[in-house]
């Protein structure tokens, strides 16, 4: 194994960790972890099979994240707009009451 699969190896970890992450909705974390692992992934590898196993690792484990953050940011926008809408009929509450 070469220098280059050991920092390829690395990035899938922390990938991996990141997406571990990202499944407990620990969205934090996350750019914390993506600053380690760029580094990484910018080093130079060598372009052969082992390589692009781990590529392609990494590659699922983006996909799914984007999946997940796809998710996440959709039951936020559908809890911001019920806040907004409970906000809206209570203020119209206060308004004819009042």
């Amino acid at each position: 194994m070469t220098a280059g699969h050991v920092l390829l190896e690395r990035a899938l970890a922390v990938s991996t960790s990141m997406l571990a992450a990202a499944r407990e909705g620990h969205w934090g974390s996350l750019p914390g972890l993506d600053a380690e692992r760029q580094p990484l992934l910018r080093a130079g590898h060598p372009h052969d099979t082992r390589s692009r196993e781990l590529l392609q690792q990494l590659l699922a484990c983006n996909e799914e994240m984007l999946d997940l953050a796809a998710r996440a940011r959709t039951e936020v926008a559908d809890a911001l707009g019920r806040h907004g809408y409970a906000h809206q009929a209570l203020r119209t509450y206060v308004d004819l009451a009042g």
